[in-house]
């Protein structure tokens, strides 16, 4: 009479633990790619505000200064600008008023005005 073993065969068992590994493997790899592609977006995130951040505080700097050297010149030179003391500011900031835009009496070294020479 044989016996029958109601085991399963060691080579099986193998077989599935092995496939379980290379599993886990393809799962905890497929984790690393997901958060290492999150990690680079994130410092891609944080260098591209960095560098708006520097920018901006460059512009900033350029500003300050540009205002600091306009307000060192006497109010005969600023007059020959165009620009009032008051509007130092507004000035750097937006570009010259509309008023000078319009009646500009600077001339180059020809004589000749600057809306003359536009047209």
């Amino acid at each position: 009479m044989s016996e029958t073993h109601n085991c399963v065969p060691l080579f099986s068992f193998l077989e599935s633990e092995r496939q379980a590994r290379i599993r886990r493997s393809l799962v905890i790899e497929a984790c690393m790619r997901g958060t290492m592609r999150a990690f680079a977006q994130w410092l891609r995130v944080l260098a591209l505000r960095g560098t708006r951040w520097a920018r901006s505080l460059a512009d900033k700097q350029r500003l300050r200064s540009a205002v600091r050297e306009l307000q060192q010149l006497d109010d005969r030179m600023l007059a020959d600008i165009g620009v009032t003391r008051g509007e130092i500011e507004s000035a750097v900031r937006d570009g010259l008023p509309i008023r000078m835009m319009r009646k500009s009496r600077h001339r180059d070294w020809n004589g000749v005005s600057a809306r003359r020479q536009a047209a």
